[in-house]
């Protein structure tokens, strides 16, 4: 039987602590994440997809998040995307982006076997100029007619320290 001292129960109080606190910073920024599957895993380069964002507080720096969801069958070690982020007012700015989906060939990072998943945090103070609706779009951007094996793209553009 394990003995209870003042310093076991410190530390287990601890833990309890920082699981709770970590767990509600993941619930915050799950609340805000966006996915979009992509049929039988296959990406085209004429495939957009969209996600909206109405922002109430502008000027205040947001960091946006992508969250992939990726098969074996993906045949590239990075997925390179373009992002286009527009106002309903007409305010735009687009960029590109390659997101390494492996550490070399056939060493996934993320987490999983068959599938695996990978959060990136992507941009951080990224600060919409005045109040309204966003669209951010993304397009893979391989040069490739289909890619195989993206099953799941996802983003949160979520306000810096929330």
């Amino acid at each position: 039987m394990m003995k209870c001292t003042p310093v076991r129960i410190l530390k287990w109080v601890a833990c309890c602590v920082l699981l709770t606190l970590s767990s509600c910073h993941y619930a915050a920024y799950q609340t805000q994440m966006q996915t979009q599957p992509l049929p039988q895993g296959k990406w085209s380069a004429e495939q957009a997809l969209s996600f909206d964002y109405f922002i109430d507080r502008a000027r205040l720096p947001r960091t946006l998040y992508l969250y992939v969801r990726f098969s074996n069958e993906y045949d590239y070690t990075t997925l390179p995307l373009a992002v286009e982020l527009r106002s309903a007012s007409g305010w735009s700015a687009t960029t590109s982006l390659s997101l390494a989906l492996a550490d070399q060939p056939g060493v996934w990072s993320g987490k999983g076997y068959a599938l695996h998943q990978q959060l990136y945090k992507v941009n951080t103070l990224l600060t919409p100029p005045h109040p309204g609706l966003y669209t951010i779009q993304l397009r893979q951007a391989s040069g490739q007619a289909v890619l195989r094996g993206i099953e799941t793209i996802g983003i949160a553009w979520v306000l810096e320290g929330h």
